[in-house]
Formats: structure tokens, sequence, C-alpha cells
């Protein structure tokens, strides 16, 4: 609990420091529940020796925050994994065996473990495979926004190691920091994307839509006013709240808020922008090629997909 209160009055700090003005309490009380759940897998991760136990640890955790408590998770295996190495790796472990379901936020929080201290990452993309590696790109994204928001929402850096379409990959993280950092202030949100090039700005309306759809906290008047102010990225603000819908409903975590995004953003209920996604994961069943450049959100929810194929097989 004292981390969650020390984490929370540094992101409250970071929001003066931006201008952010106070969040709306329902705001405020949403972002809060996040931070503490993300927190408390971060806890069970670090602290928890037997790896078939971290889950029924996490039985108390409400089903639409379970990703966040699992990325925390992720965090705290991959520090242990880092400070206190085994004879084994625990982050591949437990997604081999009783998180088999959840290694898209398990490796998503490997990238904000190394990106908080801007350790270095070219080890672990070229030991995982291509879309393993784009999660923990995308926690990277996040944390380095995140944390380091003067250098790279302010000063626009990326990072040296990354070429290619990793910083693309970077930017999505990076855009679903602006949510958090921002405040969910429509005002500002467009503001700090549109102060990057035109090219960076795709990925970071991908990854703030996403972000927006999965982790919510705000009304239908305020999805209304981004979907204006995305303007000609509108259409990536469908594309990323369907992926959130078919992510959620492949872990059976249904959440107000993702429906909401949805009916505002792709113009349908959760029910009808999944088919839309269904039928992209139809074409990559059949497709064994590199992905294209902007498929990553597709991809994201495919490797949920294979994930929940194996165990029901």
């Amino acid at each position: 609990m004292r981390r969650t209160k020390v984490t929370q009055d540094i992101i409250s700090e970071t929001r003066k420091l931006r201008g952010v003005p106070p969040l709306p309490p329902e705001v405020a009380q949403r972002l809060g529940k996040i931070h503490g759940t993300y927190s408390q897998g971060y806890q069970v991760g670090t602290t928890t020796e037997d790896l078939e136990a971290i889950l029924p640890k996490l039985n108390a955790v409400s089903a639409d925050l379970l990703g966040f408590a699992l990325e925390g998770v992720g965090t705290g295996l991959a520090q242990r994994d880092l400070l206190a190495p085994a004879d084994y790796n625990r982050v591949e472990t437990f997604v081999k065996g009783p998180g088999a379901a959840y290694e898209n936020f398990v490796y998503v929080g490997l990238g904000l473990m190394l990106g908080r201290k801007k350790l270095p990452i070219e080890p672990y993309l070229k030991s995982l495979s291509l879309i393993r590696s784009w999660l923990v790109l995308d926690g990277y994204g996040f944390q380095h926004g995140f944390t380091h928001w003067q250098d790279y929402l302010q000063g626009q850096a990326i990072p040296k190691p990354l070429t290619g379409y990793a910083c693309q990959v970077f930017d999505q993280g990076m855009g679903r920091s602006i949510w958090f950092i921002d405040g969910t202030d429509v005002t500002r949100i467009p503001q700090t994307i549109a102060n990057f090039p035109p090219e960076r700005q795709v990925n970071l309306w991908g990854g703030l839509g996403y972000a927006c759809a999965y982790a919510g906290g705000v009304d239908r008047s305020t999805l209304e006013a981004l979907k204006i102010a995305a303007g000609s990225y509108d259409l990536i603000l469908a594309q990323a709240a369907a992926t959130a819908a078919k992510s959620r409903q492949l872990l059976g975590n249904p959440s107000i808020y993702t429906e909401l995004a949805c009916q505002v953003f792709c113009g349908m209920g959760t029910e009808a922008a999944v088919e839309t996604i269904d039928k992209i994961l139809d074409s990559f069943s059949t497709n064994t090629t590199t992905p294209e450049q902007e498929n990553w959100q597709p991809y994201r929810i495919h490797l949920i997909h294979q994930s929940r194929v194996a165990l029901l097989a």
C-alpha cells in the first residue's frame, strides 16, 4: 500500500509539472485503482517463490483490472530475474506454465521494468520471438513516456538502439502512457501528440486509443470530444478500441469503458467491433509472413488468441 501511495504522489506531481488540471473524482478513482492493481501484482511477482501460487493470490482482483495486475507480476518477476537470478528464468517459466493465457501482459511488464531504469533492451529483442519482442517494446515505450517524459514526450527522443519498425512499436507504448500522464485531458492529449513529427503521430494515437478503451475512466462526452480532437486519426482510435474489445473478449473480462469506447469510436458495440477484428485474425491464420507495419494492434490480440487455443486444446 505504501508503494501505491508513493507512486500516485509521483504521478500527481508529474501532472502538476505538465500543467494538467486536477482529475475529476471518477477519473482519479479509476486511474488510482489501476495504479494500485499494478502495484499489487508487482508485489506478488517480487515476493512469491512458487509460481503456481501467483494467480491464486490475484483472485480478489476484479476481472476488468486483472491485466494491470499481471503487468505488475511481469515487472516483479523480471526484476527478480535480473537482480537475483535462479537456475531458470521466472518470466519464461511463468508464461509457459500457470500464466500461459496472460503472456501478453507479462511481457509488457518485462518492458516496463527495463524502461524504468533505461536498461538495455537489445538482449531481449534478440532472444524473444518477433511478437513477444513487440510486447516488451510496448512496455518499454510506455515506461519511457511515463517516467522519463521530459526526454521522451517533450524532447521526443527515441532510444538509440531502436531502429525501423521497433521505433513504431515503442511509440505505441508511449502513446498508452499519454492517457495516464496527461490525466485523460482531451485538451492536452492532442497537443502532446501534435508536437511530434507527423510520421510518429499515427502510432501515438494508436497507443492512446488502446489505453483509452482498455483502461477507460471517462464518460461519453469526453470520448466524443477526443474523437473530434483526433481529426483524421479517428479511424486509428476505432481500430484500437476494437482491438481492446477483442482482448477483453478472449480473456472473459469485459469492461463498461471498453463498450463505451467502441460505441463512440467505432459506432457500434463491442460485439460488432470484435467481428471486424475476427476477420483480421482469420487472415493471419493463413498468412505466416512478416506482418505489415500497421498491424501491431491486431497482432497484440493474435498472441492472446494463440495462447487461448493452446490452453483449450
